[in-house]
């Protein structure tokens, strides 16, 4: 996705270079999501970290090549391709220290987040969108919708299927729009619900 024009704006390929501006979009999407909020219940300390939270989070993907951003910053998309692996073992140990220096006691539920994905995660090559977000204000305008246009045209083209974890009922919705159907629900311990999305090719 290269220099695509939508609702007045551009989407753009980004770099390790765009990091700041990816996780601030990110960060202000996903800021009251029901998934940080039961990672990070109190909202001070939330806000507090959600920055720097989602640096950490958006970093490791950057190098792969499959992060978009509107040249504005209102929204952005954070995939990975299928095959790739998203850390090697060495990454994943720094990664993990460099979470619980961030969050301290509320690493348990990091963990326990970690541990439900992976539970959950489908294990055959797929187009697994991390992150699609844009700003509260700027939403149920398109932006969405045209991140994925342009990566689920090319796994049609391949014939490689997309997963995704919705967090709320309005991104499930979202994600059908597109040809994404329910797998089901799974929740969280003592947490919030999420729904596997699954896409077939067309």
């Amino acid at each position: 996705m290269t220099n695509v024009r939508i609702i007045g704006r551009t989407i753009r390929s980004a770099g390790t270079d765009d990091l700041d501006d990816v996780a601030a979009t990110v960060a202000a999407a996903f800021l009251d999501d029901p998934v940080t909020c039961w990672l990070l219940p109190d909202v001070t300390r939330r806000r507090q970290l959600a920055g720097p939270l989602f640096r950490l989070y958006v970093e490791p993907y950057l190098s792969h090549g499959e992060t978009y951003l509107t040249t504005d910053g209102v929204g952005a998309a954070v995939w990975l391709s299928p095959g790739a692996e998203l850390f090697t073992a060495e990454e994943d140990e720094t990664f993990g220290r460099r979470l619980e220096e961030l969050v301290g006691d509320d690493i348990v539920r990091f963990g326990q987040l970690a541990e439900t994905f992976a539970e959950h995660h489908p294990v055959e090559p797929l187009w697994y969108c991390q992150f699609l977000a844009t700003v509260p204000a700027f939403q149920s305008q398109g932006i969405g919708s045209a991140f994925l246009r342009d990566v689920l045209q090319r796994a049609d083209r391949d014939g490689i299927p997309a997963y995704h974890e919705a967090t709320t009922p309005r991104n499930r919705a979202l994600y059908q729009r597109h040809g994404y159907v329910d797998q089901g629900e799974f929740r969280l311990p003592d947490g919030p619900p999420l729904w596997r999305m699954w896409r077939e090719p067309k």
